[in-house]
């Protein structure tokens, strides 16, 4: 019978096969403006499948929590990025004048931690000669305020060369909106909770209002989970500046 270090030693040579040979799959699910945009640029954010998933079925983004234990989610950031990257340089040969997408990458917890991550971002940014914008990172709210140093270093060395940041899971309370202050991210993304009837303008109104004191702090707000065209359409009501969810588009292959 294998010993359980010999199973883990088996997942993590496995998940690291899979990672040299692009066994991972890019997703995207588009976010759109509630307000009018002077240049038009399309906003995705990127999400990651392993492909063995599809081919057994598995529920989307169940092998994270072996890439975690395997101390792996840094490498998958990395490949998130080179295989983005490449999309991006390869779309552009086809048609120079396309319009680069603004992109969202989940960043682990581990990412924030590696030191040497801001220049791997900086030298795919160089190689692949990407605009102002075309690349984002998105981190949750315990992350952001677990690695607040080292997230506010990483902002620091990658927002010169043109790359956003997006706090998520953003409750608004505020105790929270110093800690915002602090971080100073480009977007906040905040979760319409799935609720009908009367819970939607209340619900709605308290989003607005978050919306309202973000825009104070120059920070753009992103509502995700919006399920519904009621939802949808109450939100365009609001100083919501951005929606995302099923209403809008569902998550497709890039």
């Amino acid at each position: 019978m294998a010993s359980q270090p010999d199973i883990k030693d088996n997942i993590t040579d496995r998940l690291m096969a899979a990672l040299q040979q692009d066994e991972f799959v890019l997703y995207v699910q588009t976010i759109i403006p509630l307000e009018a945009q002077h240049n038009g640029t399309p906003f995705q954010e990127i999400y990651v499948r392993f492909k063995e998933e599809d081919e057994k079925l598995l529920p989307p983004g169940s092998f994270f929590y072996l890439l975690d234990e395997s101390k792996l989610l840094p490498r998958l950031d990395r490949w998130v990025i080179s295989r983005l990257t490449r999309w991006i340089r390869n779309s552009l040969a086809i048609k120079p004048d396309w319009l680069i997408p603004r992109n969202n990458i989940n960043l682990s917890s581990a990412t924030l931690a590696d030191s040497t991550f801001g220049e791997y971002v900086r030298l795919n940014v160089d190689e692949s000669y990407l605009s102002e914008g075309a690349l984002g990172f998105e981190i949750s709210w315990n992350s952001a305020t677990e690695h607040c140093d080292s997230l506010k270093r990483l902002i620091a060395e990658l927002r010169p060369h043109g790359i956003s940041f997006t706090v998520a899971e953003f409750d608004g309370s505020d105790s929270s909106f110093a800690m915002l202050e602090d971080l100073a991210p480009d977007f906040v993304k905040l979760s319409f909770p799935s609720v009908h009837g009367a819970n939607l303008a209340s619900n709605a109104d308290q989003i607005s209002e978050i919306s309202r004191r973000c825009e104070l702090l120059a920070i753009k707000t992103i509502v995700e989970g919006v399920e519904d065209n009621l939802v949808l359409a109450r939100l365009r009501q609001t100083h919501v500046n951005f929606a995302q969810g099923f209403a809008i588009s569902a998550v497709l292959p890039l």
